[in-house]
């Protein structure tokens, strides 16, 4: 027996028909709801495939019928799905708490899950930290009879295709305005709210906003203050005509926002048990209300994650490729370019065999999905394939959760699925150092704010005291040479980091615990929250 236990909200609707029962959530641009309808009354289940693959735009869905019973999440897992199986009968979630909490659940720790979070922040592969959970990857469904069947309907892989770069750029231009056209479409006369930094992804979003006509905008940025980010986005939105408001955060103001009952509603909202929590920006929202600057109905659209899908994180593997390496010394480029990566987040438990463990079974998931390597014009797409499978729709896409949180529907126009296709097609040459990217932006120039006079992440240091400590520090490490450099970068973390870091999520761990974690070699702010997260979890 199938049961399905997601309640209804402002996000999930419950639609029944002809005996077909559908709990459906996000935005889709390919079908109505009756035509969703209409079609999986009388689905069969060897079209259902078939069918999900056909649906553009960002969804979680289950099907219950006589027949048979499915969930399928969309290609960038944006909700996550969760089920699991007691005595012969399966549940179904979107909440993984309110699962394991069922009377019957075996709580058995999975260790290897344990191990990847600690050093990524998130599991590999369909794992959750419970052996007994489990849950859909991006551009999965499973199919529930006796047993439960998965099915990869869609993978971040593909052929690669070589056109002459203008024609490219060309084409990129055109994808990205007529995803946005369709987006502002469906949104209509509704508010939009644009996190808007010094980079590149959120600086995309308001200028094509601003070049197709989109007039009820907001822009914000928030931090430190008198940091980088807020000043390049304060001038974006003043150039592009967008009201922008600033958010002021304190240490004082994140310890007591990390402290409160509000967060702790939230780490509970937005529980995977796959990956630690997003929390970037979070407490901005609920300023933004209390201010109320933010209508009821306004939609959030941030720029995740165009640095990733359009090529900045192959540059280090391109960096060694060359026709000379074998296919072994290929494979370990791809896979040690994924651990220095993203499973460095603590230096103490990089060890040998940790890291044997960690290759073995992120190159299990990508041969199932990818098959084998052959020709080397494809590496890079063996290596983003386990990052948008694993890092980007399970963590990053997580972000998204902030804004439900707060009451709030959101837009990934740069997950959009003609983005999606249009970039996993690309030749590794065009997406090295954001080639391809950032030449169509600046060819382009929505919005005029791709000049020299608007630089991108031209980054200081906040606040103003550090930088003389900051310097002093560095020059008598400098004295030591390669091996001081080192030395300083460690340092850095836990001495100045947390004061530099703007964004304040360090402000969910003490200074002294900071101070004191040196010899753990910590990478980052994840680095605290995955051991606090796990701790939580024991």
């Amino acid at each position: 027996m199938v049961n399905i236990n997601i309640q209804e909200c402002n996000f999930w609707k419950k639609y029944t028909c002809n005996n077909t029962t559908i709990y459906l959530k996000g935005c889709l641009y390919s079908h109505s709801i009756l035509s969703i309808l209409n079609i999986l009354s009388i689905l069969k289940i060897e079209d259902i495939e078939v069918f999900i693959a056909s649906l553009d735009g960002n969804f979680a869905l289950t099907v219950q019928k006589h027949e048979y019973s499915f969930i399928s999440v969309d290609k960038i897992r944006s909700t996550p799905l969760f089920f699991i199986k007691i005595e012969g009968d399966f549940f179904i979630d979107s909440s993984p708490a309110r699962l394991v909490d069922k009377i019957g659940f075996n709580k058995e720790i999975n260790d290897n899950s344990i191990t990847e979070i600690a050093m990524s922040g998130y599991t590999i592969g369909n794992k959750t930290i419970y052996k007994n959970l489990y849950s859909l990857k991006a551009g999965e469904l499973v199919i529930f009879d006796n047993n439960f069947t998965y099915i990869q309907y869609y993978k971040y892989f593909g052929k690669i295709e070589y056109k002459n770069y203008c024609n490219y750029i060309n084409e990129l231009s055109e994808v990205t305005l007529s995803i946005f056209r369709k987006m502002l479409k469906k949104i209509g006369s509704r508010q939009i709210i644009v996190p808007l930094s010094a980079g590149n992804d959120s600086r995309l979003v308001a200028s094509v906003l601003k070049k197709l006509g989109a007039n009820n905008v907001k822009c914000y940025s928030y931090g430190t203050t008198g940091n980088f980010e807020a000043t390049i986005s304060r001038m974006i939105a003043n150039k592009l005509g967008f009201e922008w408001i600033f958010v002021p955060l304190t240490h004082k103001s994140e310890k007591e926002y990390y402290a409160s009952q509000d967060y702790q509603n939230y780490l509970e909202f937005s529980q995977t048990f796959c990956s630690i929590p997003y929390i970037q920006g979070l407490s901005t929202i609920k300023y933004l209300k209390e201010l109320n600057w933010i209508s009821n109905d306004a939609i959030f659209i941030n720029g995740n994650t165009g640095d990733f899908i359009s090529g900045s994180h192959i540059n280090p593997l391109k960096k060694i490729l060359n026709n000379n390496l074998n296919k072994k010394e290929r494979k370990e480029n791809i896979l040690n370019n994924l651990i220095n990566k993203h499973f460095s987040l603590w230096g103490n438990i990089k060890t040998k065999k940790n890291i044997k463990q960690i290759k073995a079974t992120l190159w299990r998931e990508i041969v199932l999905a990818c098959g084998d390597l052959h020709n080397s014009e494809k590496d890079h797409l063996f290596y983003e394939y386990s990052e948008f499978i694993d890092r980007q729709t399970k963590y990053v896409n997580t972000a998204e959760f902030c804004y439900e949180f707060y009451g709030h529907e959101w837009r990934m126009p740069l997950w959009d699925d003609e983005y999606i296709y249009f970039w996993k097609k690309v030749p590794a040459e065009y997406k090295v150092e954001q080639k391809l990217y950032i030449d169509m932006l600046k060819k382009k120039n929505f919005g005029n704010v791709w000049g020299d006079d608007i630089p991108v992440n031209q980054k200081t240091i906040v606040p103003k005291w550090i930088i003389p400590l900051r310097f002093l520090a560095k020059s008598l490490f400098g004295l030591f040479g390669a091996n001081g450099k080192n030395k300083w970068r460690q340092f850095e973390i836990n001495f100045f980091y947390y004061w530099m870091d703007v964004s304040h999520m360090m402000d969910t761990v003490s200074y002294f615990k900071v101070i004191i974690s040196i010899l753990k070699k910590p990478r980052n702010h994840a680095s605290w929250q995955s051991e606090n997260y796990l701790r939580g979890i024991r």
